[in-house]
């Protein structure tokens, strides 16, 4: 054999050893992460002990050894269960002996005193009670007209049932607040003497939203297609009769720093980027996301990236155990230090903020991109690291758009936190089983979370709701404005 082929062959052999190191590292790595999110914790924290610990543990490492004395103050015992009992009312229980004769010489005891033993709590169960409307009739003495009361007595929200509006409001409080779903609320009802199907509270839910939830929703629509930073999120849902496996859930809420709090969801069977174009159309704000190709459609919107995202990739590429010079803890203590610096500057107004940002903050993402262009090279571009970095540079101007307004955040965990009290609920609920159910889910969940944001009772806000809007004439958007969770008789009514 030829000198010339004997190399051919050790650099193909070379190749072939290398190929299979690569699939190794890639499968070691595959296997660590799978185990870490089997059996490992899931929250993505990392105990800082101070400033230090954000950068390499070599440097940590590096101090000698020194005693260290450590002082603290106790803080002092508060009485905590004292002052909650007593913001209760109270009511006294007397503790008295049925025969109040001595037992050794049978004389009439005398009374010396009495002392409190202990305060208790006392559970009371809800109960229903029927309300019978009684309607007046009036007659003129003089010309004998006849005139009725009835413009005095307030509509049902639902003719000819049992749904008053308490009685929808706790039922859609239990579901979309409390996550219990209509075959539980059934058996309590039930218990409380009230036979209830769960067709029927369902049927509820269904022409609540129809009827009264739903011009309120598209009123609220157009409050938020007018703010100019908005959050956007998407989850899968099931629906019944969907041709396909999953539908979706899409969230779209204003701001941290707005004044208008609005919270709503969408459900549509599709995540194309026409769903977005359909609710935001126009829309010219800043957009942020998790960078799902669906909202790069948008023509106007300016897109803002979520370093959560950035920080969770360089976290899931950190393997245990992992060392200082580690690339992917480097990465991560880069974004750890940009979460910290948004931690320092929470409390400042938002022209300060954005000067702060110019000054440390910019410096440190241009840092950070030239460290991932310098590493670039040097990893599997199909390994967990890999893939971080080249996730961070392929949207690097996104993710620079924080620096352009200092109401922007640096993260999109806000759309996050809103996607999750779906996903609870939907792990109780399973599924809906048409359409219209989840349309309607989405229309109510949107009204609870809007009130919460707004410091409201969403039972409150609710039951007010089905109280006043079945005697509104027409559900425009002028008699709407009224009911919105912001104004002034809302805020009083419903706290």
């Amino acid at each position: 054999m030829s000198q010339e082929n004997l190399e051919k062959i050790i650099s193909q052999q070379a190749t072939t050893i290398q190929n299979l190191t690569d699939e190794i590292k890639l499968l070691r790595e595959q296997v660590a992460y799978l185990t870490q999110k089997h059996y490992g914790k899931s929250s993505e924290q990392m105990s800082l002990n101070g400033q230090t610990s954000l950068f390499d543990e070599s440097e940590a490492q590096s101090v000698p050894d020194a005693i260290q004395t450590i002082t603290y103050r106790r803080q002092a015992h508060t009485r905590k269960r004292a002052d909650l009992l007593a913001g209760f009312p109270a009511e006294e229980v007397h503790h008295e002996l049925d025969d109040k004769h001595c037992p050794n010489c049978h004389h009439e005891l005398k009374e010396i005193g009495a002392y409190p033993i202990r305060q208790e709590l006392l559970f009371i169960p809800a109960q229903l009670k029927r309300l019978n409307h009684i309607q007046h009739a009036y007659k003129c003495q003089y010309c004998s007209q006849r005139s009725l009361s009835d413009k005095i007595i307030p509509k049902a929200p639902l003719n000819h049932g049992l749904g008053s509006p308490s009685l929808i409001a706790h039922t859609l409080y239990q579901k979309y607040e409390l996550k219990i779903p209509d075959y539980r609320q059934e058996s309590d009802w039930k218990k409380m003497g009230l036979e209830v199907s769960r067709q029927m509270l369902n049927h509820w839910g269904l022409k609540s939203s129809k009827y009264y939830f739903k011009p309120l929703y598209d009123v609220l629509k157009q409050k938020l297609l007018n703010r100019p930073i908005l959050h956007a999120d998407e989850t899968y849902y099931t629906v019944l009769e969907s041709e396909t496996i999953k539908t979706y859930y899409w969230v779209f809420l204003s701001g941290k720093h707005d004044r208008y709090g609005i919270t709503l969801y969408h459900h549509d069977p599709h995540r194309s980027g026409q769903v977005a174009l359909d609710f935001l159309g126009n829309y010219s704000g800043y957009l942020h996301c998790d960078i799902w190709q669906a909202y790069e459609q948008l023509p106007e919107a300016t897109l803002v990236g979520c370093w959560a995202h950035v920080r969770r990739k360089f976290h899931e590429a950190m393997p245990q155990n992992a060392s200082g010079k580690c690339i992917a803890r480097q990465g991560l203590n880069y974004c750890n230090r940009m979460f910290c610096l948004e931690k320092a500057w929470e409390s400042l107004d938002c022209q300060t903020r954005y000067q702060a940002r110019q000054e440390e903050l910019r410096p440190l993402m241009q840092e950070f991109f030239e460290w991932c262009r310098k590493n670039k090279a040097t990893v599997l571009p199909g390994s967990k690291l890999g893939k971080a970095i080249n996730y961070a540079l392929k949207h690097q101007e996104t993710f620079e758009h924080v620096l352009l307004n200092g109401r922007l955040e640096l993260s999109n965990n806000k759309a996050e936190r809103a996607v999750k009290s779906l996903v609870i609920g939907r792990k109780n609920w399973l599924f809906s089983q048409s359409f219209a159910g989840a349309t309607a889910s989405g229309i109510i969940l949107s009204l609870i979370e809007t009130a919460k944001r707004n410091d409201l009772d969403p039972e409150k806000y609710l039951n007010y709701l089905l109280q006043k809007l079945p005697n509104e004439e027409i559900l425009d958007s002028d008699a709407l404005e009224v009911y919105l969770p912001w104004q002034a008789k809302i805020q009083k009514m419903c706290k």
